[in-house]
């Protein structure tokens, strides 16, 4: 049998609607729904972590790469021991700036190189 790809917002939705159903979970206010209510976001922590994947993901996807890493350092400190892993984000911090195209944006590539990208390197690709 072939594996079908699991739409975890409906599985959660589905999940959540039942324990709400069921007096388990109670909405902060009668308004607001089950998938944006903050309350219930925290209730299930696999529901949890993949918003927290979700919001690194779209914050490295529009060039926000400390605040991928801000993330990463507060909810999940394990996965930046990976000094591979580290060396990428500051990488892509680097082209980042560099996209920018201003002169202090290049500067501060040039620190990102220097302080932070060419350490990882060295740590990641001994």
């Amino acid at each position: 049998m072939e594996s079908m790809p699991v739409n975890w917002d409906a599985l959660d939705s589905i999940v959540l609607d039942y324990a709400i159903a069921d007096n388990l979970l109670h909405p902060s206010s009668p308004s607001s729904s089950p998938s944006l209510s903050p309350t219930l976001s925290l209730s299930s922590s696999s529901y949890h972590s993949r918003l927290l994947i979700q919001q690194i993901r779209q914050s490295l996807g529009s060039g926000d790469v400390d605040s991928a890493l801000h993330l990463l350092q507060r909810h999940a400190p394990s996965v930046l021991d990976d000094h591979r892993l580290l060396f990428r984000l500051h990488k892509q911090k680097f082209i980042e700036l560099l996209r920018k195209g201003t002169d202090a944006d290049r500067d501060s590539a040039i620190r990102c190189l220097r302080m932070a990208l060419a350490p990882f390197a060295l740590d990641a690709y001994p």
